[in-house]
Order: structure tokens, then sequence, then C-alpha cells
């Protein structure tokens, strides 16, 4: 039998730690906080004081959360502060709490300023930059383990490839702390459209993936906004198919066939329907996309990735082992990576995926697919440790 042991426990026998990264971690960190709004340059300091600042497009505002910021209760710093606001406080929570070697920095606050509207084209770009540098100082000087997505105008392609290259080549030692190129999932075309080429041509450049992460708004579903927030969590992964079959159909990986694309909090257990589906239909109408040399289950295979959470916990167990079972023989199981969510309230620990049979597929899941795919060594005192009894 397998038991999963809290961190710091040291029994006789036990093996060696499973290393961890974490893929998606929230900061309270966003473009409408004086925290951020101070990186501005003077003159989009003062026309934010006179103009103000779209707050996204929502109307009537963002739909309120069963809890304020949609945290954990103990998640509240202990100076009673927004969850997130405080790194050493996250660090210890999280970090320590469960021998974590690397946490990303996942910063949905900036997609609101992300040049879908609403704001002069010059201001948008000023503000994904703030937000950078001020995770860059707030976040990233404050502890090694922590590493960060890039808020760019993804709306103005050229203008977000200028600014993965600022980042990746003159932010000096933080330079390679930047890991991932941060999409909404409901930009303005579907993502593999041409326009947004310049994008993946910089992160191919310079070997980092595209992450797309779930947001809260009014255009979730095809057939207008929902009216629950209970209802809206769980439609979250429809964004999920016309992004992938996007990048699929419209060749983008033939196009740039390093590009990655990590799909943050949208789920996996989808995957493998979907490429089936794919499948079919490319049987029946390949023609129509005669620049695809592959099925679509191929491309999906090798250029996407996963994180664990939010999961499905159906009643009995061995129904989520069959459809991890299916997702592993279908040839995905070096693509799904943990993330917790913190400090959200539907945070998940990593014991969970200690029990599994499989223990390489443990490690795989836990910190070796995101080491793979972002280039962070797991620390080797660091981890959650296994023991077979």
């Amino acid at each position: 039998m397998t038991e999963t042991l809290i961190p710091g426990t040291q029994p006789a026998g036990t093996s060696s730690k499973v290393g961890i990264i974490d893929m998606d971690v929230h900061p309270a960190l966003n473009a409408f906080k004086p925290e951020v709004l101070q990186y501005l340059p003077a003159k989009w300091q003062d026309y934010v004081k006179e103009a103000g600042l779209l707050r996204g497009g929502n109307p009537g505002g963002e739909r309120p959360r069963h809890r304020e910021f949609a945290h954990r209760w103990d998640a509240v710093t202990p100076d009673g502060r927004e969850p997130g606001s405080n790194q050493a406080f996250a660090a210890e929570q999280l970090l320590d709490r469960y021998g974590i070697s690397a946490a990303v920095l996942d910063d949905i606050g900036g997609f609101s300023v992300a040049g879908r509207g609403g704001q002069p084209a010059e201001l948008s770009i000023a503000l994904c930059r703030a937000m950078n540098e001020a995770r860059r100082d707030q976040w990233l000087a404050a502890d090694p383990r922590w590493y960060a997505g890039m808020t760019l105008p993804y709306e103005l392609p050229e203008a977000a490839a200028a600014e993965i290259r600022r980042c990746k080549t003159q932010d000096g030692e933080y330079s390679d702390r930047w890991k991932v190129a941060m999409f909404a999932p409901n930009n303005m075309r579907p993502p593999g459209h041409p326009s947004y080429w310049p994008i993946y041509e910089a992160c191919e450049e310079f070997g980092i993936p595209v992450g797309f992460h779930v947001l809260a708004g009014n255009r979730i579903t095809p057939s207008g906004a929902p009216d629950f927030y209970f209802e809206e969590h769980c439609t979250w992964a429809q964004f999920n198919f016309p992004i992938v079959s996007s990048y699929v159909f419209e060749g983008v990986f033939e196009r740039f066939p390093n590009l990655k694309v990590a799909l943050l909090e949208l789920g996996w257990s989808w995957a493998v329907p979907l490429a089936w589906r794919m499948d079919h239909a490319y049987r029946v109408m390949g023609r129509e996309v005669p620049h695809l040399t592959r099925m679509p289950s191929e491309y999906i295979r090798d250029h996407f990735y996963y994180t664990t959470q939010p999961i499905e916990e159906p009643e009995k167990d061995e129904y989520s082992d069959e459809v991890l079972e299916a997702f592993t023989a279908s040839g995905m199981g070096e693509k799904l990576m943990f993330s917790s969510d913190y400090p959200h309230w539907d945070f998940d620990e990593p014991f969970h995926y200690l029990d599994l049979p499989d223990e390489q597929l443990s490690r795989k899941i836990l910190g070796g697919n995101a080491s793979a795919l972002l280039g962070i060594d797991l620390l080797p005192d660091t981890g959650l440790k296994r023991r077979v009894g």
C-alpha cells in the first residue's frame, strides 16, 4: 500500500522526494492598483487619473464570487490583506508547506488591458509592461522559487512580441524567470489566426510556451453569459475546443514546429475525446486543410500541455483512473502538470498525485513534465516523500 506523508516526515524506508512545480499561482496584482500604476510613464499616470481605466468591458462589472476574492479562508494575510498580496506568506503557505521547487505566477488581471479596446493602444502596451515590472520587483525579487507568465498586449501582436523579447533579454538576472507568454481564451480572433503569429515566432525563438488561462467574463458560452457563478465555473472547459482546433487547423504547428501551448486551469479530461472528434473530421474533410501533414491527434499529443486543476471528482475514484489511463495511453502522460490554483477556494494539494500506482507518472505530473517544458530544475532538497509499506 502507498501512503502519502505530510512534508517534513521522514520515516525509515522512504524513497527519494518527488519534486514539485506548481503551474498556476495567482498573486493579487492587477492593472488597477497603485503598486502597478506607479510603473507607468508620467503621461499615462496623468491620463489614468483623469480618464480612468476600462475594467474589462463586462457590462455591470464582474460577477460576485461566493467569497470576495474567490479565495481559501486561510489565505487572507496575517495583517488582513487580500489573499496573494504578501509574498512571504504565500511562500510559507504554499512553497514551504509542500516542498515546491518552483511556482509560476499567472496574473489574469492583465487580460482586461491586453489591447481589446477601451483605452489607447499605447496605454495598453504600457500597462502590460507595468504589470511585468511590478511582478518582477514585488515577486520575482522576493524568492527565487517564483517564476512568471508575461502579461502581453496580445491584440497588438508586434508589441506583444517586443515585450517578450524585452523581458527575455533586458531583465538582467530575471530574464530566465519569465516562462510563459500569457493569452486569454476569449481573444478577439481564434488564436491560430495568422495575425498572432509574430507572438508565436518570439515564443519559439526563446523556447517558451503560450499559456491560456481561464477567466471570468461575459463571453464564456456561445449562448451568452451564464446567470450563476456556479454555472460559470462549470462552463470554463468550453474555452478549450476552439483554442485547440484553431491552432491545429490553421497550421500553426507546421509554421512553428517547436511551439508549445499550455492550457492552465482549463482541465484535461476533455482532450482525448476532442482528439477523436478532430481526427474523424479530418478523415472526412481533410482536403480543406492540405497544409496539415499529420492527424490532428498527433499535433494535440505533441504540442499541448495541461494542468491538473480543476479536476473532475466523481463519486467513484475508478472513474477518474479510467480517464487518466485513456489520457496516458493516448501519449499525453508527459503533458499533464500539477497546479494548485493558490490561493483560490478550489485549491488542490499535491498529495493526491502521490497515490498513483505508477510512481514514474506521479513524478512526471508533480514536477517532471513542467521541468522539461520550462527548463526549471527540481530542487533536490524539496518535495514530498512516498512510503511503501
